[in-house]
């Protein structure tokens, strides 16, 4: 229960301070550092060459040394970076910023999902990760709230380094109360460090690639990268140029539209926690690909729409169809990792998502800033095609499976 409490409470509190920054780093970036459609794309990109530089080598830390202190030094390097990030506006100075996040985020990117699941020894998983996703989302929506009312009290910057410092003193609570209980530490051999990592990183992709379900999630790791980052970085200039919502009030009016998205997505959060409840392993992949289906359409009515109400519906429903992917692919992916090195296994997941934001950000971004944002949503959603095919593979061949082993739990 320790360890549930403290997992709980990470992520409400992270998530908090992650949208207090999120819910005006938008504004700030377009109003204060005065950047333009690529420049937001390449910030990302920025950070996701970070995440595929150091996902693994940070997973094969957290796997030999302990991931709850591996949890505890990204925390830090976050609030590290959200203070480089609010103190100086540039596009010079916050790319630098979100390198030094990428390097944090990778800390404890896979390292937590490991840490909480040997401390639970792999029960009720479905359930640990999605309430954690509640969580995630109430943090979120008292964030907004706050973020809103430091903006209108003092200024959109000084928002960013008030959340930027108290990643610092959520960092020394985890050392405090973060247990660590049940950690087998991958043995070391004779031979060095780096001969040791490049071993474990081979053998993580040939289970990879001997495996058609792994394989297949690889793919879906990629696929949502390519999709992803150009919605991340485009929305807010879709609302403010192309819907020409008013600068003065974007604030308040951001604060809403990601305070509704949320409620949304904790509601379906609940519903699909009361299926996965009741279902198989292949009942779950088709909830995945319904939802995927619907989010290529609504993030293409997002891009389309030039009139407010269209545009918020269709963002609502893409937000929250998003919010959905993360936690059931987290239930999915470590029900098919063994515990021993789960967390570089689950780097190596995050580091193919990386690689798939650093080539489709870009693209996106380009189209963005030299045809129309609206035809980088596009682009976006047209991506995310290729996600509905693997998903499909996956399911097929999990039909031809003698039994549902990984899944087994969730039947049960």
């Amino acid at each position: 229960m320790a360890a549930r409490k403290v997992y709980y409470r990470l992520t409400g509190i992270r998530a908090f301070l992650f949208q207090v920054i999120f819910t005006v780093n938008a504004i700030y970036f377009v109003t204060v550092a005065d950047l333009n459609p690529l420049q937001l794309v390449l910030i990302g990109t920025i950070m996701e060459i970070s995440v595929l530089v150091f996902e693994i080598p940070t997973g094969v830390i957290a796997d030999h040394f302990s991931r709850k202190w591996s949890i505890v030094i990204g925390t830090v390097i976050l609030g590290c970076a959200h203070l480089l990030e609010g103190s100086i506006p540039l596009f010079v100075s916050i790319g630098a910023a979100y390198a030094i996040w990428g390097l944090g985020y990778t800390f404890f990117s896979g390292a937590e999902e490991a840490w909480i699941a040997d401390e639970v020894q792999g029960k009720d998983l479905d359930k640990l990760f999605l309430t954690g996703s509640q969580m995630a989302s109430i943090g979120k929506i008292i964030g907004i709230v706050a973020s809103v009312a430091i903006s209108m009290l003092f200024s959109v910057q000084i928002t960013i380094i008030v959340a930027a410092c108290s990643f610092f003193i959520l960092a020394l609570w985890l050392a405090i109360k973060m247990p660590e209980k049940h950690f087998v530490k991958m043995e070391r051999t004779h031979h060095s460090q780096i001969r040791q990592m490049a071993s474990v990183i081979i053998g993580g992709f040939q289970k990879i690639k001997n495996n058609v379900v792994l394989l297949s999630m690889a793919g879906v790791s990629i696929m949502w990268g390519l999709a992803s980052e150009g919605f991340d970085r485009l929305w807010e200039i879709h609302f403010l140029e192309d819907i020409q919502l008013s600068e003065s009030s974007a604030i308040i009016w951001f604060g809403v539209i990601n305070a509704i998205a949320l409620l949304l997505n904790i509601g379906l959060v609940k519903w699909i926690e009361v299926k996965a409840s009741a279902t198989g392993e292949l009942r779950f992949v088709w909830i995945l690909l319904i939802i995927n289906s619907a989010l290529i359409v609504s993030i293409f009515l997002f891009a389309i729409s030039g009139n407010l109400w269209l545009a918020l519906a269709s963002y609502w429903i893409s937000s929250s169809l998003r919010g959905l992917n993360a936690p059931l692919y987290s239930i999915w992916l470590n029900q098919r990792l063994e515990s021993k090195g789960r967390a570089t296994m689950l780097s190596m997941f995050g580091q193919l998502d990386a690689f798939g934001q650093i080539a489709g950000g870009p693209i996106v971004g380009w189209i963005a800033l030299t045809i129309s944002v609206p035809a980088g949503l596009i682009t976006t959603s047209l991506l995310g095609v290729p996600v509905l095919f693997l998903l499909w593979l996956a399911k097929r061949r999990m039909a031809g499976e003698t039994s549902s082993v990984p899944m087994k739990q969730i039947s049960e």
